[in-house]
């Protein structure tokens, strides 16, 4: 046995008269280059024929990019292939196959990279329209030269949307989708789709799922899409027919059309979460947010209800928590800020409101209007940064916020925002992990602060995702299993801690107790190339079950290397591991390993 480093008085005592709110363990959606595609279900690439476009970030730029163009198929000698912005259903262009004269030929559009399973449907439709073609037009999904599944369509001199079921034959990860006809003629196409029948909502079942199972209290939509830097996003253009929506790209990438603003909330609340939504300050004005909030939660009879209603979804969807602007400060917005406080409060007055990065105009302005003040914390392995930011904080609202019980959420965090490059690979890390668990028990600790935070981000996102996905698969980072810990574990009361000696022998530790009281959980965080053996004093929690359940979070191969992580060849190097250890008496020797993040779960007799 090692000799001891740490003793740890745990207590009933509560550290401050906060409650730890299950919107500390929120997470985060933007449109940003692949994170919604990452879960929207849809197979095929750019369905609107735009056009595919490079992402303006990267990780890996040699390999980042993995979306599949619609490139020219069959006799390509004998066809004119254009963009058509004269003849179109939803975007700026259709795409126009032309074949002039001569005997006839088989041509077309294909797409690589399609995964299909055997027996698994897929609901497939497009537009179309033609002119001079003869026969059919065929859809046909192939691997290798092998059909396994086809369709045939007559379409007609006008746009007309044609559906069909396909079941394949086989299962096969880089399938090709071919629509093909037999010229001379000449073929339009628009708005295409391949969806599997299992999709729930239009989105992927397995991040569906994944995302339930990492229980995030709240999931927040915004980003600098929305507002700040990059604001390009208009919300009232992702609402109705996704066939008739324009096209979005986000941080240069196309976004799937079927995603929009709403299809986002009911994901959010299919999963059991509250959505935060950020509405656009730059260049609008009040009325349109209070109009934004009317929409989602207005009843059928008034105006952006009604248009809801005929989006198909009569019943308001109840959406509390609205941020005002992204990213977004200084005297022009603090001046603003009132109106659209006003005007969305007008639009519902249940609602809480939020401000974008917090500041002394910000509450002379509208702190008698505002629930929360917003700080972005990347970097929050700067533990003592964050921590002494959370005190500037707290003073200002002290000293302006005329006496209102303003609290914080930080509706985005991370150890890095802007890391381009390889050196973004740390967001994969088990070290991540271990910052991010140390900032999530500074949150603990300031529960009478801080009442919501937000993660960034959700997936994909070149290393900042927590869920990792390609076209038919999934996995969690050692941060993802990390944010599962804290959201399915963590108390309701933040408990006081003796530590001796006072530094913690370099572990970080946070005591939580439930609603009920009765259970106490201890977080331990050790970042450390070394073990270190502690006691855990429980003399002061009263009469516990001798067994205490444990859950650790480490390196499954101890490798001693902070650095490692997860991947589809080996999704669960870093996961959790459920084990169990004995109460001697009010006391338990627990040495802790290195590189881990581990849970104890006392209960009380």
């Amino acid at each position: 046995m090692l000799p001891l480093l740490l003793t740890v008085k745990l207590s009933q005592d509560p550290l401050n008269d906060g409650r730890i709110s299950p919107f500390q363990c929120g997470q985060f959606i933007e449109y940003l280059c692949d994170l919604v595609p990452a879960m929207w279900a849809e197979r095929l690439g750019d369905g609107s024929f735009e056009g595919l476009s490079p992402y303006g970030f990267a990780h890996l730029r040699e390999t980042d990019f993995r979306e599949h163009p619609w490139h020219p198929w069959g006799a390509t000698h004998r066809a004119l292939y254009e963009q058509d912005p004269d003849q179109r259903v939803g975007g700026a262009v259709s795409m126009r196959i032309r074949v002039d004269g001569g005997p006839p030929c088989t041509v077309g559009l294909a797409q690589e990279g399609v995964f299909v399973e055997r027996g698994k449907p897929l609901d497939f439709h497009v537009w179309m329209r033609q002119e001079g073609i003869a026969g059919d037009v065929t859809v046909r999904l192939r691997h290798e030269g092998r059909t396994v599944a086809a369709t045939v369509f007559r379409p007609g001199g006008e746009w007309q949307r044609y559906e069909a079921r396909l079941v394949p034959a086989a299962t096969q990860a880089e399938a090709a989708l071919s629509i093909e006809f037999r010229g001379p003629g000449t073929l339009w196409l628009d708005s295409a789709s391949l969806m599997p029948e299992d999709n729930l909502g239009g989105w992927r079942p397995d991040v569906v799922a994944a995302l339930r199972a990492l229980r995030p209290g709240m999931i927040r939509f915004g980003g600098s899409t929305v507002d700040g830097g990059r604001a390009d996003f208009e919300w009232r253009s992702t609402l109705g027919d996704p066939d008739r929506r324009p096209p979005f790209r986000a941080w240069g990438g196309l976004q799937p059309a079927g995603a929009g603003l709403e299809e986002i909330v009911q994901l959010i609340q299919r999963v059991g979460a509250e959505p935060l939504i950020c509405v656009r300050v730059t260049g609008r004005e009040p009325r349109d947010a209070a109009e934004q909030v009317e929409y989602f939660n207005g009843a059928a009879d008034t105006p952006m209800g009604r248009l809801r209603a005929a989006n198909g979804h009569p019943a308001p969807y109840g959406i509390c928590y609205w941020q005002i602007g992204n990213e977004v400060s200084g005297e022009a917005y603090e001046q603003r800020l009132a109106a659209f406080c006003q005007a969305m409060k007008a639009a519902d007055p249940t609602i809480r409101l939020l401000s974008s990065y917090p500041g002394e105009g910000v509450l002379a302005q509208a702190g008698d209007q505002l629930d929360y003040l917003c700080p972005h914390h990347y970097g929050c392995a700067d533990l003592a940064g964050m921590a002494a930011d959370f005190e500037r904080l707290r003073e200002l609202i002290h000293r302006h916020g005329g006496g209102r019980d303003i609290r914080l959420g930080v509706t985005e965090w991370n150890t890095t925002a802007g890391d381009e490059g390889p050196r973004r690979a740390m967001l994969w890390t088990l070290a991540n992990a271990l910052a991010c668990a140390r900032y999530r028990n500074l949150l603990h600790r300031n529960a009478d602060l801080v009442e919501l935070s937000m993660r960034s981000n959700l997936a994909n996102s070149f290393c900042s995702g927590i869920l990792q996905t390609d076209s038919h698969r999934l996995y969690l980072t050692p941060t993802g299993y990390e944010d599962q810990l804290y959201a399915t574990l963590s108390g309701a009361v933040p408990l006081r801690l003796e530590l001796e000696p006072g530094d913690g022998a370099g572990l970080d530790l946070s005591a939580t107790r439930s609603a009920d009281g009765r259970q106490v959980t201890l977080f331990v965080v050790s970042d450390g190339l070394e073990p270190v053996p502690a006691r855990l004093d429980t003399s002061a929690l009263g009469r516990l079950r001798r067994k205490v359940g444990v859950w650790t979070l480490a390196d499954r191969d101890r490798a001693g290397e902070p650095d490692v992580t997860n991947g589809f060849g080996d999704p669960k190097r870093v996961a959790p591991v459920t084990s169990a250890v004995e109460l001697q008496g009010a006391r338990l020797d627990y040495p802790f390993p290195a590189l881990s993040l581990t849970v104890l779960r006392f209960t009380v007799e």
